[in-house]
């Protein structure tokens, strides 16, 4: 069945049914994007960038303007967002044009996303399928790599290359935002090999560099705690003035309580300024959103 089949089959149609990634069904209210498996990871796809409008030879692509138009369906309107895995062609030329058309093939099968918006750049989060994803997962190798094509200084470069890694000037920023001193801001443990400054919006995805060195976009936890804040099986959740833990229900809750982790656990907030604790919030949210859409997705393994 043709692309185009595909989602008529779905009562979705688009105007560029050649090139377009991108379909909608106005009676149902839901969009549909094809996911590249280059731009896929099991948890986001990536389907549309900022840098998809023009092509190699700087000619604007008619399907991106189609493709942000229906963005603007979901954020706007109240359509529901689906995807489909769309193979990309590993025989494809970009210098000569003489290899075959980019999309290899489609695959026929239909997932439930949420759109998130990082920097200017639409993802599609939720459960995309392991087969269907070549995008590997972001690693701190490949962060500090990025860190290198920065154009900073010296100082700064091995200030960021630092504070990817936990330690350095973002650990003290850390340290000095929430005022516990070298300790668990959950625990309170002070044993200080155990402790990891954690970011909350993951390195990758902070918008600058002034974000990713920003105490308040971090927790000094332990090691087992975050690794799991940071797998997004633990949150924390604003109540009234308090920040209590949230974890996964996918976890083993006896495990955990022996590790003396658990749901209802209080961050200790008493020292962190107001704001300091505004933007905190802030980047909570983030997280408390990636959480809650790691809960729709399937058993953890």
């Amino acid at each position: 069945m043709s692309r185009k089949s595909f989602m008529q089959a779905h009562g979705a149609s688009n105007r560029n049914d050649r090139y377009g990634w991108a379909f909608v069904n106005h009676d149902e209210k839901i969009v549909f994007f094809g996911a590249w498996d280059l731009n896929t990871q099991v948890d986001c796809a990536l389907i549309l960038s900022k840098h998809w409008e023009f092509n190699e030879q700087g000619r604007k692509q008619n399907a991106f303007g189609e493709a942000l138009e229906y963005i603007k369906l979901v954020e706007n309107e109240g359509y529901s967002l689906k995807t489909f895995p769309i193979i990309w062609d590993d025989d494809y030329d970009k210098q000569t044009k003489t290899g075959r058309v980019k999309i290899k093939k489609h695959i026929e099968e239909l997932s439930d996303m949420t759109l998130k918006v990082l920097d200017g750049e639409y993802y599609a989060v939720g459960n995309h399928h392991p087969n269907y994803t070549k995008k590997p997962p972001p690693n701190i190798a490949d962060d500090i790599l990025d860190i290198f094509n920065y154009e900073v200084d010296r100082t700064e470069r091995e200030s960021l290359i630092l504070a990817r890694v936990g330690q350095g000037k973002f650990r003290q920023n850390v340290i000095d935002v929430w005022g516990n001193g070298e300790c668990c801001a959950l625990t309170l443990t002070n044993i200080r090999v155990l402790l990891i400054a954690s970011h909350i919006i993951p390195w990758s995805q902070c918008k600058t560099n002034a974000q990713r060195l920003d105490g308040a976009n971090g927790i000094l936890l332990c090691a087992h705690i975050d690794k799991l804040f940071d797998s997004h099986l633990l949150t924390f959740i604003k109540q009234g003035q308090k920040y209590l833990s949230k974890i996964s229900p996918k976890l083993d809750a006896k495990i955990l309580n022996i590790l003396g982790v658990e749901s209802g656990q209080e961050l200790c907030v008493d020292y962190i300024s107001h704001k300091h604790q505004s933007r905190f919030d802030e980047y909570l949210k983030v997280h408390n959103d990636f959480f809650e859409n790691k809960l729709a997705q399937g058993p953890t393994k």
